[in-house]
Parts: structure tokens; sequence; C-alpha cells
């Protein structure tokens, strides 16, 4: 999930790659530094790296990073492949729709874009406490500072198709920090699955309740209201997991999460999708010029769009799928050409939030004091 796609994208978790065959990766390491740190400057001490019994918990998850190249590789080569049909239907919309498109671009303005620009960088960067509160409940002490440097980077990752890399960062974080591999799995999908949970659970309520007209093709979205909450359990979606891999005959995460680290995790999603929504809601109303309502449906619409686009892992961040769930939820009040400038603005905005979070992570990295030798 981008920041822009819900900070942990689903790349990389052992339920969809191979046994392995071979022996296991995991053996004597030398102890994990913060990657955006330089070599040499590790934010946790030594004393505080994981045990042997840490090692043997996370065995299975080390075999799947060892083995799934060639899933890997093909999940690349698919998602490079929707990459290209998604510009491909792009670049044919603008050019049907160029003259509105056009107009919308000019209309928008520098104050609307600016207040997107805020409430984007806002919301993506309120996807990382959401991770955090996950950890907490599963017992992972992270610190603040380098648990955000750990994040923000990795999530950069998402953009390449198939990559393994924001989970292959935030296993070896949690390492240091003493907690298996598989633990740090179970923390990246479950802040996944919540984050797509409160998204459709916000935009099931705000696209129903916008006006009747939207109730009329949105009232199935009503029906699913129930199934949210009670997944939003802090019980139930770890048990939901489990219960996945086993049909995927792979052996449970068997990881539980505390009721109150679920609450606050669950909070700070809220924010971060309406910070995402009124981002979306400044362009819509730089184009349209509507009123508090138009941002009430830009959460709602952002809310479906991007967990649809982070569930279909062929393509990075979401790409064309995201695009047309939110044209065409906008199209309620813009016509196509508008809503056309209007998402490619924000998803440029939101790649430019993702950017800069990860640049701040790796400077900040770098001008930390060294301890004294």
């Amino acid at each position: 999930m981008t920041g822009s796609d819900k900070g942990v994208h689903p790349t990389g978790p052992e339920s969809l790659l191979p046994e392995s065959t071979g022996p296991s990766v995991d053996g004597p390491a030398p102890p994990t530094t913060d990657p955006s740190l330089p070599a040499g400057d590790p934010s946790i001490p030594a004393d505080e790296a994981s045990t042997p019994a840490d090692d043997d918990s996370s065995t299975s998850a080390d075999h799947t990073l060892a083995d799934g190249g060639g899933i890997g590789l093909r999940r690349a080569v698919a998602g490079a492949i929707v990459v290209l049909l998604a510009f491909g239907a792009a670049a044919i919309a603008i050019y049907r729709e160029r003259g509105p498109f056009a107009d919308a671009l000019k209309s928008i303005g520098p104050w609307s874009i600016a207040g997107s620009a805020v409430s984007g960088l806002i919301g993506v960067a309120l996807t990382y406490p959401v991770w955090r509160e996950v950890l907490e409940g599963l017992g992972v002490d992270m610190p603040w500072g380098p648990g955000a440097r750990v994040f923000f980077i990795s999530q950069m990752g998402k953009y390449v198709p198939g990559s393994v890399w924001p989970v292959v960062m935030q296993m070896e974080a949690g390492k240091s920090r003493g907690a298996s591999r598989r633990t740090m799995l179970s923390a990246n999908l479950i802040t996944l699955a919540m984050n797509c949970c409160v998204g459709l659970l916000i935009a099931c309520g705000l696209l129903a309740a916008y006006d009747s007209h939207a109730l009329a093709h949105y009232w199935w979205a009503l029906l699913a209201i129930p199934f949210l909450l009670v997944c939003l359990h802090p019980r139930v979606l770890p048990g939901l997991m489990d219960r996945a891999f086993v049909l995927l005959r792979r052996p449970p995460l068997n990881e539980r999460l505390e009721s109150r680290a679920a609450g606050k995790a669950s909070c700070w999603a809220v924010a971060s999708w309406v910070a995402l929504g009124v981002q979306l809601g400044f362009l819509c109303a730089g184009v349209a010029h509507g009123g508090p309502s138009d941002y009430l449906l830009s959460i709602g619409a952002m809310g479906l769009a991007v967990p649809l686009g982070v569930l279909f892992i062929p393509a990075p961040a979401g790409a064309g799928i995201r695009d047309v769930v939110l044209v065409l939820v906008l199209r309620e009040v813009l016509p196509t050409g508008e809503a056309l400038a209007v998402v490619i603005a924000s998803r440029v905005i939101l790649i430019g939030c993702d950017l800069l979070l990860a640049g701040g992570a790796v400077l900040s990295g770098r001008r930390r004091p060294r301890p004294p030798a």
C-alpha cells in the first residue's frame, strides 16, 4: 500500500511461494543494521539481536525468501504486463478526453495542489503507526525512529513488480529486536488486511450515504459492513490468515494480536484514510468547486479503490486497478476527462509523498550521530 497504497504491500508472503527443497539459509550472521544507515552504524545494539530459538522459528520464512525466485520472476513479468496495459488504456482514455483533460489540469490551481500534497503527506505518514501498533500487539518493541526509517524506505519496493524487498527489510529489522521472521511476516499481512478492512468499511459507509443516487449504485456495500467489522476483531484476522495458510498447505503463523493494539492501529488507519481522501478531495474541489459532500465522496472513493488495487498483487502499487475504480466513482461529480485529470494528479502527488518520506528516512539515518568508540 503506497503509502498511497497503505504502506505495506503484499509481496513475498510464504503462502504464495513454493516449499524449499534445499537447506535452510538461516545461519550465523552479523548483527543486523538499519538499512537506511551507512555500514558500521547499527541502530540497534548487537546484544539485542535474535536468539537461536528465534532463528529456528523463522526457518520457513527463510526458505520462502531463498527459493521464491521462480515465482518472483513470473510475478514481475505479470506485473510488467499489467503496467503496460494500464498505461496503454490510460493513454487511449486521455487522448479521447484530451480537451476536458487539459482544461481540468489547468483549472486545479496551485492552492488545491498544495492542499492535496500536504494531506497526501499526512495520509502516507500515518500508515507507519498502523504497522508499528500491530508490531507492538505482537510483542515487538520497535522504536519510532529506526522503525520509521525501515518502513518508509521499504515501501519503495511496492513500485517494483513482484518485489519482496519490503518484507525482507522488515523481517531483518524485526530480527534486530529479537522478533522472528515469522512474526514480522505476520505483522506485514495483518497490517495489510487491517488497512484494507478499514478502507472498505469507510467506503461502504460513505459511498452509500453520499446521496440517494449513489445509494442506488452502492447499496450492496451496506451488506459488507457487518463482515468487515467482524474482521477487525483482533482474533479474527490472524485466525483467517492461519486458515488460509493451512488451505495452501503451509504451517499457520500462530500469532495473536492484543486487543488494545488492534484498536489503536484501527484508529490510525481511519485517520490515514481520511487524510488520503481529503488529498483527492482538494483536487476535485479545484476542478468542480464542489462542497463538503464531495470530500466525503473522495474519502469513500479512496477507501474503495486503494484496497482493490492492493489486493491485485501483480500490479505494482495497484497500478491501473486503483485508477480505474477512482475514475468510475468520481464520475458521480465530474465528467470523464476531468476525473482522469484528478486521478492522475493524485497518483503523481502520492508518489512524490512516498519519495519524500523515503528520502527523509535516508537522510535522518545518515545524520544520526555515531556512538562513541
